[in-house]
């Protein structure tokens, strides 16, 4: 017997979303958005004095500190001066790191099969500091520039991300007010979260130079953000699933 019509997956089925709950979402999105921007600055100092913090407790030298401008109507954002190695001063060393670091990507590409477009990425990544290093002397480029980039860029993710927070907690938990409460903890750890990558990718500039930069910033920047944001999501709805009592652990 043939069915008159046939179920719809339950990865494209659509859950009824009440007024109450999307306009929760709403005004949950525009108050947090419109806190991260009216209190920018604060952020951006409380975020830069994490990272100093962090520098100073593994003994890397984050001094002098000067100000950089992140966006004008934000104001500016306090930098170290993380000093570095010039890689043309030390061309062996350089090559022994790149060659170790090409090393390591060509053993994960061949072990793990699931990784290996982005690893061939991070490879170009690789090879594109290098010939800037190799055949523009002249480039210069140094921390507190890498952390203004860092910084334009992790501001906009914390103005954006209430509205992907809220779209994903508010609207699809069971509960409205424990959506609100991930939505702000997601908000809290972005920003130390951030602070803390930044650091590591200082650290790595104080030992090793400008070779690693690209690399760094796109593996642990704007795509680890959305990690976080996908790893969150699936702690909110295990948390939910059990307080619903229709998740069972052995």
């Amino acid at each position: 017997m043939r069915r008159l019509y046939i179920y719809p997956h339950r990865s494209v089925r659509s859950f009824p979303v009440s007024r109450l709950r999307a306009l929760a979402a709403i005004l949950t999105a525009v108050s947090v958005s419109l806190l991260v921007l009216y209190f920018a600055s604060p952020l951006l100092e409380m975020h830069s004095r994490v990272c100093i913090y962090l520098l100073d407790l593994t003994r890397i030298p984050a001094s002098p500190v000067t100000q950089i401008d992140v966006f004008a109507p934000l104001g500016p954002a306090p930098a170290a001066d993380v000093p570095f190695p010039a890689p043309r001063a030390h061309p062996v060393r350089t090559g022994l790191v790149f060659a170790g670091c090409l090393a390591a990507m060509i053993v994960i590409h061949r072990r793990v099969p699931l990784g290996r477009n982005f690893v061939i990425f991070l490879m170009i990544l690789l090879f594109a500091a290098a010939i800037v290093i190799v055949f523009n002397p002249s480039f210069y480029f140094d921390g507190r520039m890498y952390q203004q980039i860092w910084l334009r860029g992790e501001i906009l993710v914390w103005i954006l991300l209430p509205w992907v927070a809220a779209l994903l907690f508010i609207v699809t938990l069971p509960s409205p007010a424990a959506g609100v409460g991930w939505v702000l903890l997601l908000q809290v750890y972005a920003i130390v979260w951030s602070a803390v990558r930044l650091a590591f990718c200082l650290g790595v500039l104080h030992f090793t130079g400008i070779l690693f930069l690209p690399l760094l910033w796109f593996a642990l920047g704007i795509l680890l953000d959305l990690v976080y944001v996908l790893v969150f999501y699936s702690l909110a709805l295990r948390v939910s699933m059990r307080r619903a009592g229709t998740w069972r652990t052995p």
